[in-house]
């Protein structure tokens, strides 16, 4: 293995005032002077030098989870696939969050002669068509699918030539979700690392299967909470770390934190409220909720409109 490698596609230089375009550099420390706090910079760290120039010639983008430089504020979908040789099937998994809440978690299995060659790949590629169509179902526009297989966005885009009947319908069914004006956003995750989420779905394919895992999710658990948005979810996260249910806690969808809000009273900081709670407050101190509603964001606002529109009968 080579030394890495960084290949910046877009930067700036702020010495000479000018912009940087497809350059290749040895070091993180030189790749941060051209990328550090510039908006909208496309950098990617490679093993292999070979691989940068490609990245710099036109190869689709994935970004490294491991180089931080992807969208924090939008939905994040993590997916993944598995297969059993005894039965010859194949399960796919994926996995959404949003703001470290874990939101939704779909899991299957399929057996056809076409898929049976290429294992597991048949699960991460339907993964992630899964995990963009439930993107679509929620209204979003943009969508981060986090994989540990780069044929997830290869294929996806074309770059890749489609052998197997599994990757054609791929291609038709991705090309189909981003014409239709959602952006996916490709990020590789290190399969095995120890990252949470990608650990999580790789456990819910295997548990389809009935192939045993590592427990890592379980053992997570042991020393820390993971926040999912229903009962429903926690049940599915139960099933492969039994042991670790104390630490999975339902965040109910009626509440916020207002962590960036500015209250008079200290002890008021990072208090959460209830919808009905806000509503009782806002007869005592308007202002300070006023304050609080400006910087709800657009899902909190439609959850408290559904709220008051339910408490009031609307149908």
């Amino acid at each position: 293995m080579g030394e890495k490698v960084y290949a910046i596609k877009e930067g700036f230089n702020s010495n000479t005032n000018e912009k940087i375009e497809n350059i290749i550099v040895g070091t993180w420390a030189e790749c941060l002077k051209y990328v550090k706090g510039v908006k909208g910079a496309k950098y990617k760290s490679f093993e292999d030098k070979n691989e940068a120039e490609k990245f710099l010639n036109g190869a689709p983008i994935i970004l490294d989870k491991i180089d931080n430089n992807y969208p924090k504020d939008i939905l994040h979908i993590y997916v993944d696939g598995s297969y059993n040789s005894q039965t010859m099937e194949y399960s796919y998994g994926m996995v959404a969050v949003r703001d470290d809440v874990v939101l939704h978690i779909d899991s299957g299995k399929g057996n056809s002669d076409s898929t049976k060659n290429i294992r597991q790949i048949a699960g991460e590629l339907e993964g992630a068509v899964k995990g963009c169509q439930y993107a679509q179902s929620m209204g979003e526009k943009k969508v981060v699918i986090f994989h540990d297989y780069i044929g997830i966005c290869y294929h996806a885009t074309g770059f890749w030539d489609r052998k197997e009947e599994s990757s054609k319908q791929y291609y038709r069914k991705m090309q189909e979700i981003m014409k239709s004006g959602i952006e996916v956003i490709f990020v590789k995750v290190d399969s095995h690392t120890g990252d949470l989420f990608n650990e999580l779905v790789d456990e819910k394919c295997k548990e389809r299967l009935g192939i045993k895992s590592d427990k890592v999710v379980e053992k997570w658990l042991a020393c820390n909470i993971i926040n999912v948005a229903s009962k429903a979810i926690k049940d599915e996260i139960r099933l492969i770390a039994p042991k670790g249910e104390a630490n999975i806690i339902v965040k109910e969808p009626n509440t916020i934190k207002d962590s960036n809000i500015e209250l008079k009273c200290n002890e008021k900081q990072n208090k959460t409220y209830s919808f009905s709670e806000i509503v009782h407050e806002y007869t005592i101190n308007k202002g300070e909720i006023d304050s609080l509603l400006l910087n709800l964001s657009s899902d909190e606002k439609t959850n408290f409109i559904i709220y008051l529109l339910k408490t009031n009968d609307i149908k």
